[in-house]
């Protein structure tokens, strides 16, 4: 139809989900779908989602150290890999340091979900590191939701107070429920949303010093951990 592209469909989504809904059969429409996603609610075949990552030791992975693939292929580790760092900001994803044996995957704020996806982080040791606000603990939420095992660091009630001149505001505090937080990552958001420490406060996960991140990862090393099992990633073909 002439003027009728997806340009149009993006600016008069709202209207169209309430059109399509009584003029579609009922098996072009899957309910599941909130209306708000119209490429899915009515079985469009949407944008793959990707992940991006960093190799932080060697090898690397066909001469890349850093590489962006779809999720949907994304169905083994690369060689090697038995830890894994999800997070939030690029520039701290770009700086994250050398690690043997680990990569760290650039998160996406609450599309960091879709990383359930790849089962084979099931197999690894999973640490989270987002920011330290009510909307950081409600991403690791939903993180261990799905993937239980999942660890966090720098996102403590002493990292928060150690860096009070780095504070900035939170501007739309979220104050759901949280049932995956432990206990010390609970009573840290509750006094978050409390306002206890003032109104909306929030430290960027880019504003924590680079030594106290070096620390926390010295610690983590430390700590002990059953290395799990590798089941490699058969990688492009050889020619």
């Amino acid at each position: 139809m002439p003027g009728v592209d997806t340009k149009f469909i993006e600016g008069h989504r709202t209207v169209l989900t309430t059109l399509l809904e009584h003029c579609l059969p009922a098996d072009r429409i899957d309910t599941d779908a909130p209306r708000t996603r119209f490429t899915d609610r009515f079985r469009f075949l949407g944008k793959p989602a990707y992940a991006r990552f960093r190799l932080l030791g060697d090898p690397p992975v066909a001469g890349f150290s850093e590489l962006a693939v779809r999720v949907a292929e994304f169905t083994a580790s690369p060689p090697g890999i038995t830890t894994v760092f999800i997070v939030e900001n690029e520039t701290t994803y770009l700086a994250f340091p050398s690690l043997p044996g680990s990569m760290v995957i650039l998160g996406g704020d609450y599309a960091v979900t879709r990383l359930a996806e790849l089962r084979w982080l099931r197999d690894k040791r999973l640490v989270y590191w987002g920011d330290l606000d009510t909307h950081g603990f409600a991403i690791l939420d939903r993180l261990r939701r799905l993937l239980p095992h999942t660890e966090s660091i720098l996102m403590d009630r002493s990292t928060l107070t150690a860096h009070r001149g780095q504070w900035v505001k939170e501007s739309r505090p979220t104050r759901e429920h949280l049932p995956s937080l432990t206990a010390e990552e609970s009573d840290l958001y509750q006094s978050l949303v409390d306002d206890d420490f003032g109104h909306g406060v929030r430290l960027e996960q880019e504003r924590v010093p680079f030594s106290a991140v070096q620390t926390a990862l010295a610690a983590l090393q430390d700590s002990s951990s059953q290395p799990p099992h590798d089941e490699g990633w058969p990688g492009p073909p050889r020619e």
